[in-house]
């Protein structure tokens, strides 16, 4: 009888930590954007060259009830007003997710972007502004603004690539320590969407954003997409993104990465 008691005390533990690991799954893939703190605006951004109002909103509530309460929700939003020459973009993502006595993600991002077209160029300049905080990073609050210039240097047949600099200036509030940051930084990117409607998709984005004050302290992330088309029916998708920085808040790694692998198969 006592064997048969350890046997069942085994089996509530193991279900306990699989349902931890589960709940901690569901969380990295869908909430990959909080563990970075260079938010990739590229792979937000409403390809639509239709002039007016677009985007979407989402939501998300999860709860695993075990020994202990898993709660995890979240709120996305895009909206996007165009025109022929001018573009205004809005941003938000907030995320919170905690177990019993612990917090595995309180993260929140407002950003503001507008461009503008130069002539009837394949240059825009754009200006920013971006609120947010992340306790997983140690950051209570940051604030930027920014502006400099995007160019579409490669438009054809569903293939866009862009490259973009910026300055911005930055103010950050460590959580643990009350240490105000302040910085002005030079950031640039390179991003792509390309579409094989036949066979596949690849969208990425690079960026590199020094400190004007010292290059040594840099940030560097990417994010890149993959979505390939094996059937009329069945697809796979992979996903990779990486963050890098080089002088990061006390406690917290230099370089936080995640790699995604999911199908999709469609009846028709």
């Amino acid at each position: 009888m006592q064997f048969v008691n350890i046997r069942i005390y085994l089996s509530s533990v193991l279900k306990k930590k699989l349902l931890e690991i589960a709940f901690q799954l569901l969380i990295i893939l869908n909430f990959t954007s909080i563990f970075a703190q260079v938010v990739n605006v590229e792979n937000k951004r409403i390809y639509d060259d239709t002039v007016g109002w677009s985007g979407n909103v989402s939501g998300s509530f999860a709860a695993i009830q075990n020994s202990d309460l898993l709660f995890s929700a979240n709120f996305r939003q895009t909206t996007q007003f165009k025109t022929k020459r001018q573009n205004y973009f809005l941003l938000g993502d907030f995320t919170y997710s905690k177990g019993k006595e612990k917090v595995y993600a309180n993260a929140g991002m407002l950003h503001f972007r507008f461009a503008q077209r130069i002539k009837s160029s394949s240059w825009k300049w754009e200006s920013y502004a971006q609120i947010q905080y992340n306790e997983l990073l140690d950051v209570a609050y940051r604030g930027l603004l920014g502006t400099g210039l995007r160019w579409k240097f490669y438009d054809k047949e569903k293939w866009k690539f862009f490259a973009g600099t910026s300055t911005f200036y930055e103010k950050e509030e460590i959580r643990t320590t009350n240490l105000i940051n302040e910085h002005y930084r030079w950031s640039n990117y390179l991003s792509w969407f390309i579409d094989s409607k036949s066979y596949f998709t690849f969208t990425g984005a690079t960026y590199y954003q020094p400190s004007w004050e010292n290059f040594n302290d840099y940030r560097i992330q990417g994010q890149y997409t993959f979505n390939f088309k094996v059937t009329d029916h069945f697809s796979i998708k992979t996903e990779v993104t990486f963050f890098y920085d080089s002088e990061p808040n006390e406690g917290v790694r230099k370089t936080v990465y995640s790699s995604l692998f999911g199908f999709n198969y469609t009846l028709k």
